[in-house]
């Protein structure tokens, strides 16, 4: 039984026991002068066990806490919001909670319970789209406490069984991170101090900044190689971009956090094994970006229509700033992209979006490359995202015992359900909420349109067919000839590895891939490895670090100009470009949204009608997921009672009795959809004339 089938089915047997069930709230307001103003929010109320710290664990797969959620508005220094009940259809305005629904479910015991909240700022983009959302500074995006939080302290609360309200107060703000550096923009994208080797790096976007209306920055953590000299200019250096989370203060290959790797790299010595002698680390540049975005702890490094031309402001703006700053070989041959998971897909995009500006990818077990299988959804065949024709449950992260057993720690639909504790609209800074953010395009709502009904999993094929333009696969044979020619601009230039048990079913989308593009390119087109019994983690291939870092270093060597397969002119023309930001903000901004949108329409097909003739009209255009109730006016009053309808419907009106004068027919028709305010359409009156005796 699915998850929301479960709670819905034990809500449904306690009704039928006749069990009185006890109402369990907590009211919050606040001290200390935590706030000035009113703001908007999300809080987030947590229950942990007696004797640990509520933020100990709050993982889907492990944490023992019920915690619940609720969005506030206006919130201000006076004020109290209260979180009682909770159900799965006020996820919007109302509580929700994980893993227990509603606060009355909450078994009676001793609990330490917390409360944060996560202040929204409104920001009006470029496009003319408005949203409320929380700008990360410097934290790497939390999906709870982060910098500017307002939090409450932690009490030790005896839960009755009875009637019960708990009272708290937010009384401390999260403070940003101390830091020496001097970087500018403040906490945004982090303040560090350069070392010797390890530089930091940061601008404001021009691109960002006018898209947002506000300041926006991107940074880059830049590791140098032993022996580097700024002033020497003959002397200059090929660039890995190690693509991964937000890390912080932290160079790439774990520098200097990793003991062993910063050694050798401070020393430009390989230490030898097995007898073999030592050996001078790759002279390379290289390159970590810090991009986290209001949506989650980077931005995946592309333009889209709900997190903006982040792949233009790491491009087009800081690359070429580090050219100009660091002694790098500024061409695609000696510019390659690596990482795994999310910095896997990243790589990925980068190449296939720019092969005009990088050489090649190598990128192990990257998020999703094929949308056929996203994760272990089939996504463009699928009717629900939870739970498959046969009813069983989608599952979503996994893992295997020595003797190979996969067990289950968490399905889509239990990933889903928690991340709404913490957001609404795909702003709970966690992964699925991501996903929409950057794949899809914007609601009529603002915020990303998302491909499923977050509380019932069922599947909106419109919204899915937006994110075509980020399915890898379908990018890449779509693009196959024609003016970007990628058939053959990327051969030999993408390097994926990905294990049969990796934890979250990524080898999935990568078996699409391949199997997509081999269909035109042939087998081997792409260089995909596919790992027996090994999961998610680890590099390239499972290779080794200083093994992997001169495979990348031998790639740069033999396609350089001089090297035996030089990149051909053709492969790295500005033609092959894609992702470009006027077209993805034409397809997917405020623009696009507004153009889905369309009012009722009524048609009158006889122009004098009889008892029993009838009046047709169509329902409009609305975004996907929205659903409908549609209601007859004759001359501006209802009439007959309102009735359910299907998006795409055609429904009809016939009067009961001969009309003896002429009226006007109207069809208004409701829409309601979670995270979008109601709102009623009516269609022009269309004039009926009844029908006259001679």
């Amino acid at each position: 039984m699915g998850l929301t089938s479960y709670r819905l089915a034990s809500a449904a047997l306690a009704a039928l026991a006749g069990s009185a069930v006890a109402e369990l709230s907590v009211t919050i307001g606040s001290s200390n002068n935590v706030l000035t103003g009113p703001v908007d929010g999300r809080v987030v109320l947590i229950f942990a066990p007696k004797d640990t710290d509520p933020l100990d664990d709050i993982d889907v797969t492990s944490s023992p806490n019920k915690m619940y959620g609720k969005n506030v508005a206006a919130f201000g220094p006076s004020d109290t919001v209260t979180l009682a009940g909770g159900d799965v259809n006020g996820t919007a305005t109302g509580v929700y909670g994980w893993p227990l629904v509603s606060l009355d479910e909450v078994e009676p015991g001793t609990y330490n319970v917390q409360a944060f909240l996560s202040p929204y700022d409104t920001a009006t983009r470029a496009d003319g789209s408005q949203v409320r959302l929380k700008f990360p500074c410097g934290d790497g995006a939390p999906n709870v406490n982060g910098v500017g939080s307002l939090k409450t302290t932690t009490v030790e609360v005896d839960v009755t069984g009875s009637d019960q309200t708990i009272t708290l107060a937010f009384d401390d703000i999260e403070p940003p991170s101390t830091s020496s550096g001097s970087e500018i923009g403040s906490c945004y994208q982090g303040n560090y101090e350069d070392t010797e080797l390890l530089k930091f790096v940061k601008i404001r976007s021009e691109k960002l900044s006018a898209f947002w209306g506000r300041d926006m920055y991107v940074g880059a953590n830049v590791l140098l190689p032993k022996g580097y000299d700024a002033d020497d200019k003959s002397v200059r250096y090929p660039v890995i971009y190690a693509q991964d989370h937000w890390d912080a203060d932290s160079g790439a290959f774990g520098y200097p956090n990793s003991a062993a790797f910063t050694s050798a790299w401070d020393n430009g010595i390989i230490p030898g094994t097995n007898g073999n002698p030592d050996r001078p680390t790759p002279k390379l540049i290289m390159i970590k970006f810090r991009h986290e975005s209001p949506f989650y702890d980077d931005s995946y490094a592309v333009n889209t229509a709900n997190i903006g031309p982040y792949g233009d402001a790491i491009n087009e703006e800081l690359i070429p700033h580090l050219d100009s700053l660091f002694n790098t070989i500024a061409e695609p041959y000696a510019r390659i992209q690596e990482g795994g998971s999310t910095g896997g897909w990243v790589s990925a995009a980068s190449l296939i979006f720019r092969p005009d500006l990088f050489g090649a990818c190598f990128s192990y077990y990257p998020d999703s490359l094929d949308f056929h299988r996203h994760q272990d959804i089939q996504l463009y065949t699928n009717a629900n995202a939870y739970v498959n024709a046969d009813g069983s449950a989608i599952p979503s992260i996994q893992t295997h015992d020595s003797a190979g057993n996969q067990q289950i720690l968490a399905t889509v639909a239990q990933e889903n359900h928690w991340e709404l504790v913490f957001g609404t609209a795909s702003r709970s800074f966690l992964q699925w909420d991501v996903w929409n953010s950057v794949f899809g395009v914007q609601g009529l709502n603002g915020y990303p349109l998302e491909p499923w009904d977050k509380v019932t999993g069922e599947i909106y094929p419109e919204s899915v067919e937006y994110w075509k333009s980020f399915d890898l696969a379908n990018y890449i044979t779509t693009n196959w000839a024609g003016a970007k020619n990628l058939g053959e601009a990327l051969k030999d230039r993408i390097h994926i590895s990905v294990g049969t048990w990796d934890n979250y079913f990524l080898n999935e989308g990568v078996v699409e891939f391949q199997s997509r593009v081999d269909a035109l390119g042939g087998e081997g087109w792409a260089n995909v490895t596919i790992l027996a019994n090994r999961t998610h983690g680890g590099l390239y291939e499972r290779r080794e670090t200083w093994n992997y870092i001169e495979l990348l270093d031998k790639w740069i060597s033999d396609h350089a100009p001089d090297g035996p397969t030089p990149l051909a002119p053709a492969a790295t023309s500005p033609s092959t470009r894609g992702n470009v930001f006027a077209d993805v903000i034409a397809n997917g901004g405020r623009g696009a949204a507004l153009a889905r949108q369309a009012d009722p329409v009524v048609t009158v097909k006889q122009a004098k009608v009889k008892c029993g003739a009838s009046v047709s009209g169509t329902l409009g255009r609305w975004d996907p997921g929205v659903k409908l109730t549609a209601q007859w006016l004759v001359d501006g009053e209802p009439s007959g009672a309102a009735f359910a309808v299907a998006q795409g419907q055609t429904v009809r009106f016939a009067p009961t009795t001969a009309p003896t004068s002429d009226f006007e027919v109207q069809l208004a028709v409701t829409g309601v959809k979670r995270n979008y305010v109601d709102e009623t359409r009516v269609s022009e009156a269309a004039v009926v004339q009844a029908a006259r005796r001679r």
